[in-house]
């Protein structure tokens, strides 16, 4: 089920309060490169989509360097961690945002473009907020999207913060995979990340 435009508008204008009292409008935004380790994640021959989003996280780091804005990147190594082993180490964190970062992979070559992904629960109005400037800041950049996307992931439906998946672009698309196989194009996956962020 998709979620409709109305979440969009009842988003406008929101802003979080954090636990920083001598930086109300800082917030703390968890990077979740997904996969690591034997989980390669979606693959195309030598392309791993684990290296992907981690090439994506780190970029996505350096260009957040805002002292209103505190990325912290969940998976720095590369290594196996379950699902439930990732939902711990977040809530320790307790962010204001968790952003977990895909690859996808479709037996349709011709389909392209990021996706992104909320959960229906008491945090869906925040999360949508967030998706939805994210999927504008690559539409600003004429980058194939589609609508903001509800799914049950094991990985939304579980926390207790705010949270999006976003899937960078398809393996499978030789017109995606010059973004997600290159220095240039994953910087400009991750520069448009950070600049929903501000």
């Amino acid at each position: 089920m998709r979620l409709f435009c109305f979440l969009f508008v009842l988003c406008v204008g929101f802003n979080f309060a954090t636990a920083d009292p001598t930086n109300p409008s800082k917030i703390k935004v968890v990077i979740d490169a997904g996969h690591g380790g034997l989980d390669a994640g979606a693959q195309s021959n030598s392309i791993l989509e684990k290296q992907i989003v981690s090439d994506v996280s780190s970029h996505l780091k350096e260009l957040c360097n805002d002292k209103n804005i505190e990325i912290v990147l969940l998976r720095t190594e590369d290594k196996f961690m379950s699902l439930q082993d990732r939902i711990a180490k977040i809530e320790a964190l307790s962010p204001d945002l968790v952003i977990s970062l895909h690859a996808n992979y479709s037996s349709d070559r011709d389909r392209n473009g990021v996706e992104v992904f909320v959960a229906e629960n008491e945090f869906t109005v925040k999360s949508s907020y967030f998706g939805t400037k994210i999927l504008e800041s690559f539409k600003r950049k004429d980058f194939k999207t589609s609508a903001l996307q509800s799914a049950n992931f094991h990985l939304l439906k579980n926390l207790k913060c705010p949270a999006v998946i976003v899937e960078l672009g398809f393996l499978s698309n030789a017109e995606d995979m010059k973004y997600l196989n290159s220095e240039f194009g994953q910087k400009f996956l991750a520069m448009q990340i950070a600049s929903s962020l501000n």
